[in-house]
């Protein structure tokens, strides 16, 4: 039977990223979005929180950690620099080398908007008692401290 296990962990495991995908970040996130008056999508919100937690990095970093093709990077960055959310600036040691900043601008939007998707996933869980947001919340956090160990 113990045999069994990683099995049926490879099955839950598979099934909650497209879960996640439709009902947190497709519905919420892209419903608070739509209110702005900024043209961004999530994939510029997902690198501005990068920016915002790593502080200055290389677009192909960014990249890595979000999982973005090189090509796609290079039109979300420009639209974000457009927008004046993120700037570029040349690396000290390389001038070729072209890194990442977050404005005080995206600073600003990122704050704002990051309150608004969590009151709406906190009106999105409101439904649920408190016996299983408590449960929810644990497994989340049990979810996420397994995941950093693979």
């Amino acid at each position: 039977m113990g045999s069994d296990i990683p099995g049926k962990v490879a099955v839950d495991l598979l099934s909650i990223p497209p879960l996640v995908f439709r009902i947190i970040r497709s519905k919420l996130i892209n419903i608070t979005l739509a209110d702005t008056d900024i043209d961004v999508r999530l994939p510029h919100i997902e690198i501005m929180t990068v920016l915002k937690e790593e502080g200055t990095l290389h677009p192909a970093e960014i990249g890595t950690k979000l999982h973005i093709a090189k090509a796609q990077m290079t039109h979300l960055i420009d639209k974000l620099v457009e927008l004046e959310l993120v700037e570029r600036s040349f690396g000290e040691s390389d001038r070729r080398t072209i890194n990442i900043t977050l404005t005080d601008k995206g600073r600003n939007f990122l704050e704002k908007h990051e309150n608004i998707i969590f009151n709406a996933v906190g009106e999105y869980i409101s439904d649920l008692d408190e016996s299983e947001l408590e449960t929810l919340s644990t497994s989340l956090r049990n979810l996420r401290d397994i995941l950093l160990k693979l």
